[in-house]
């Protein structure tokens, strides 16, 4: 269950200046990444995170500049565009919200490049869309049952297509999750929860 730190009216606050903020520092020639990765490392982001009431209604000038320090003459943003990188700002808060997630982990599952590409596709789509879709990704770098139990078991993937009897690549499909375990064949889990010491359900996913 998500831990949310903070009131769902000041969301609208927060989604509006990271968008800001992310915008403008790359009008002001900051690289999209290279801003991002300080951003998620900053003070700023981690007070955020806990729902600090200072951070949750300032403005995204005072977060670009407590993030730089007075190491760059930022003024106030005229027009506001509202362009991918505001939407990225914006949608990550959003998600950030909902699923307790420090923007750091959020970074290292889903890192920004490929958040600015999903613009293209979800910037005019419900913001349910993205989380299903960012929810993926958070998925493909959970460790399989599979994986977590060859592990405790000290094999390699090696050593347990041998004992199981199961081709290696197969082993390495299942574990990328490029193939689903729960659509293999019946035998070939009764292989691999024989040789693991398990039942067959154990190796399956949610």
């Amino acid at each position: 269950m998500a831990i949310q730190t903070y009131n769902d009216l000041y969301l609208h606050y927060v989604a509006e200046n990271l968008g800001v903020m992310f915008e403008h520092a790359v009008d002001i020639g900051i690289n999209p990444t290279i801003f991002w990765n300080t951003f998620i490392n900053s003070n700023v982001a981690k007070q955020i995170e806990k729902g600090n009431p200072k951070y949750l209604t300032c403005s995204a000038l005072d977060y670009l500049n407590e993030i730089y320090a007075g190491k760059r003459n930022i003024s106030e943003k005229e027009d506001i565009n509202k362009d991918m990188y505001y939407w990225a700002g914006w949608i990550l808060a959003q998600y950030q919200h909902k699923k307790g997630y420090s923007f750091y982990k959020i970074n290292n599952n889903l890192p920004i490049e490929k958040v600015l590409d999903l613009y293209f596709t979800l910037h005019e789509a419900d913001v349910t869309k993205f989380y299903d879709v960012a929810d993926t990704y958070f998925k493909k770098q959970e460790i399989t049952n599979l994986k977590k139990i060859r592990q405790a078991n000290e094999l390699s993937q090696s050593e347990l297509a041998k004992k199981a009897g199961v081709e290696l690549r197969s082993i390495q499909m299942y574990e990328q999750r490029r193939n689903d375990i729960n659509k293999a064949q019946g035998e070939t889990l009764y292989k691999l929860a024989n040789a693991l010491g398990c039942n067959i359900e154990d190796l399956l996913e949610n």
